[in-house]
């Protein structure tokens, strides 16, 4: 397969449009019909008919319980004329996402089907269409026991039609290796493969490369065109600037291919130009050692559900680079193409995965990819890798996550076909995959990966490196700690399965020491990394908290094989009987570093303290509003950036403290609750570095209105319950009630807990531990005004 390990990856993309495509793209998303269950309904695209139902308790708790499944079909007029047939132009359909089992159907005759939800795919109209309108369809069938978390329903990514010219580049026609070289130069090639429709010609294919505005370079070709025909093209770049996260510049290919008739078609693709190594001393970006401090992410946005929204994934992405996070694992599946244009343009480097599972069911779903895999996995691999491989934020191909083969030497030509795809359709960039069977390291498996991914194995690293020092290793999978934003549960233990009841009221208790039994704490992952230089970087489960899978609460019997420890895994199978027989109301994900609503919890300044050493951070918890709890026990711990810190309870100090090896919080475990204000000052090399300040609050008085993201369409509105003197009463769960008037709509409310059932588009719903989200959606030009009420509480207004 290989005789060595050590890969510099060089390659592209970036900004805008999403992905190398036809200038002549025009989105397709407006005005479909939309029918299922004998129902129909005008609507326009992305969609996604799971979300928009109520919460069930009798549906599975793993995938949300919603329901994501069943039989839909869109349909839409397309008019074209009979100019538009004869001109030999192209009418192609871009469908970006469809959950699942697509077929396009134009005046009742099949174009084409793409089963695989989480694919793009292209269907070409021309042949079927006729001379004024034409019926477009889509039909879906989304089948139950196909996910281990909420897949979403219906055409929840963008669609895309392209009137496009007899001749121009080929769907991800263009392949584009950027090499950076001495003195701020850089080598470019781009290979161009041309889609024709008319007879062999002699013609011009010229590319443009832009900085900006500028024309930096240009490259002509006269050859024989012909379909199928690829164009090679090199140019050498003065003046250069990488990418980077810290600097993500980006540049612009546009390529024009002369057609016959004297007309031009124009292609874009955006890059950006950089280096990467992994190799046995650990992960080099431009030369320089990095570290990829990565979260795992699925691919709903919270109370949207699968819908592609640009505005929320730019809050999300905000708030996960404010943490310190510089690269994102795209878990379990390939991601919208715009998600991969924003890491490019918002510098994020990107682990892109291509499934979960292969050829081997046992506990993952029968319905899932593995019914797919013999048919698809080569045509959905080769599509990802030809749709993303110019992106400069990608910089490595995840095959597969926890799949069956890992120890059956048998299977494993499915991950060594599906590696040698990668090679040979991008041989610039490295190869990986999660890995939770602890054993097959220790076999000849490992040398399917080009960087072997563990999951929750970090005590395996050092084994790992002594065994094959030259393959480097990542933590693909880390740390799986749950908890419950602003939930504090006593007496603190430091059992990580002591952080949660088996009953009511199904939270975690947010001291960020709780995680299942294969899981753990950050505290443990680090320990394991801080004596491994080698290591290349971690992807946390999970950066911001997704729908489905409720661990602890989730009846997910596939977590058993997760165990190694026979003692361990009785115990686990034991408590999914229980919960079996009466499943928790859970419905969405502890593990977030971020809640289902977009609020941070406080293990998000845990990873900001070590992800983000030079930003001076200092945060306390738990909250300081305990009623009741006068005289009892109630520790405080702190995250910082500092090395050390003072703890003061109402003026009193309670000692310095200072962080030991293997040490990554600050613990006063002694400290006695009494009303008031716990103050901390933290330092660094002697110095005062950052403070942080809790108070006692008083009852709920009020509601607070402010803007937390304003975007393009979407518009996150943050409620707050407060006291009487402003400020957040941290266990408030009062009865919230919105209205709005103007040019705009609310889209969904969302308060990030765990076990509501009150369905996202209700604007009816209770604040959790003193916080609540409302999207608004601008439907016209104008104010908007947001009102909220609540029995008992002065109401509030804001201005949009």
């Amino acid at each position: 397969m290989k005789n060595k390990i050590s890969f510099i990856i060089l390659s592209a993309i970036g900004i805008i449009p999403a992905m190398a495509q036809s200038t002549a793209r025009e989105s397709f998303n407006a005005d479909w019909t939309f029918e299922k269950d004998g129902q129909s309904r005008q609507l326009d695209l992305p969609h996604d008919w799971g979300v928009e139902y109520a919460f069930e308790q009798v549906y599975p708790g793993e995938t949300g319980k919603l329901p994501w499944w069943g039989v839909a079909r869109y349909s839409k007029i397309l008019n074209a004329s009979q100019d538009d047939l004869n001109s030999g132009e192209r009418f192609l359909l871009d469908i970006d996402g469809a959950m699942s089992g697509a077929k396009v159907w134009c005046n009742d005759e099949l174009v084409t089907e793409w089963p695989y939800g989480y694919a793009s795919f292209r269907a070409d109209l021309t042949p079927f269409l006729k001379p004024g309108d034409n019926l477009i369809a889509v039909t879906l069938n989304n089948p139950e026991n196909s996910s281990r978390w909420y897949p979403g329903g219906g055409i929840y990514r963008n669609v895309w039609l392209t009137k496009e010219s007899p001749v121009a580049v080929g769907q991800w026609g263009t392949y584009l290796v950027a090499t950076p070289g001495k003195n701020d130069t850089a080598e470019v090639t781009i290979d161009i493969t041309l889609e024709s429709h008319v007879k062999p010609y002699v013609g011009d294919v010229i590319t443009k490369i832009f900085d900006g505005d500028k024309v930096i370079a240009t490259e002509s070709t006269t050859d024989t065109i012909s379909d199928g025909k690829t164009i090679r093209q090199q140019f050498n770049l003065k003046n250069i600037k990488l990418w980077s996260p810290d600097n993500p510049k980006l540049y612009e290919a546009k390529t024009f291919v002369m057609n016959p008739d004297g007309g031009e078609a124009e292609y874009s693709t955006p890059f950006g130009i950089r280096s990467v190594e992994f190799n046995s001393e650990g992960f080099f970006l431009n030369g320089e050692k990095n570290f990829l401090k990565g979260v795992c992410l699925h691919h709903d946005a919270g109370a949207l559900g699968a819908v592609w929204s640009n505005d929320a994934w730019v809050r999300r992405l905000n708030l996960l680079k404010e943490m310190g996070c510089n690269a994102i694992r795209t878990s379990h599946n390939p991601p919208a193409s715009e998600l991969l244009q924003l890491c490019d343009s918002l510098g994020f480097m990107v682990m892109d995965e291509f499934t979960d599972s292969w050829t081997l069911p046992l506990n993952k779903k029968p319905n899932g990819y593995v019914s797919l895999f013999n048919d698809w996995a080569e045509k959905d691999l080769k599509a990802m890798i030809h749709r993303d491989r110019n992106h400069p934020s990608v910089i490595m191909w995840s095959i597969g996550n926890e799949c069956e083969e890992q120890l059956d030497p048998t299977t494993w030509w499915v991950p060594m076909m599906l590696y040698d795809i990668c090679k040979q359709e991008d041989p610039t960039r490295v190869v990986t995959s999660g890995n939770n069977k602890l054993p097959a390291y220790k076999t000849a498996y490992h040398l399917v990966n080009d960087v072997y991914g563990f999951n929750y194995k970090p005590h395996a690293y050092a084994d790992f490196h002594d065994r094959y020092p030259n393959q480097p290793v990542l933590g693909a999978e880390t740390s799986s700690c749950v908890s419950s934003r602003g939930f504090y549960l006593f007496p603190v233990s430091d059992d990580k399965g002591k952080g949660w009841n088996e009953g009511e009221p199904f939270q975690v208790s947010s001291y960020d020491l709780y995680a299942p039994g294969w899981a753990s704490k950050p505290d443990y992952e680090w320990e394991f990394e801080d004596r491994a230089p080698y290591l290349t970087g971690e992807f946390v489960w999970t950066g911001i908290d997704y729908l489905g899978e409720p661990t602890p609460y989730n009846v997910d019997w596939s977590i058993l094989t997760n165990f190694q420890n026979e003692e361990e895994k009785a115990k686990a199978e034991e408590a999914l009987r229980q919960q079996a027989q009466t499943p928790p109301p859970s419905r969405s994900s502890y593990f977030g570093i971020i809640d289902l609503a977009g609020f941070p919890k406080d293990r998000f300044y845990l990873y900001q303290s070590r992800w983000n050493p030079e930003l001076p951070m200092a945060h306390i918890l738990p909250h300081w509003s305990w009623d009741g709890r006068e005289g009892e026990i109630t520790p405080v711990h702190v995250y910082t950036s500092g090395d050390s810190a003072e703890l003061f309870v109402n003026g009193k100090s309670h000692g310095m403290k200072k962080k030991g090896e293997g040490e990554y919080r600050l613990r006063w475990d002694e400290i006695v609750y009494e009303p008031g204000t716990v103050e901390v000052i933290s330092y660094k090399d002697g110095k005062e570095w950052a403070r942080d300040k809790v108070k006692t609050s008083g009852k709920p008085s009020s509601i607070k209105l402010s803007e937390d993201f304003m975007g393009d369409d979407l518009m996150y509105i943050r409620v707050e319950v407060t006291d009487k003197n402003g400020q957040m009463v941290p266990y408030a769960n009062n009865n919230l009630e919105f209205t709005i008037s103007g040019p705009g709509k609310i889209v969904a409310c969302d308060a990030g807990d765990p076990t509501s059932h009150i369905p996202f588009y209700s604007t009816k719903l209770p604040a959790f531990n003193g916080l609540c989200s409302v999207i608004v959606k601008r439907t016209g030009n104008g104010k908007i005004i947001l009102n909220a009420k609540s029995k008992g509480l002065k109401s509030a207004s804001i201005k949009i």
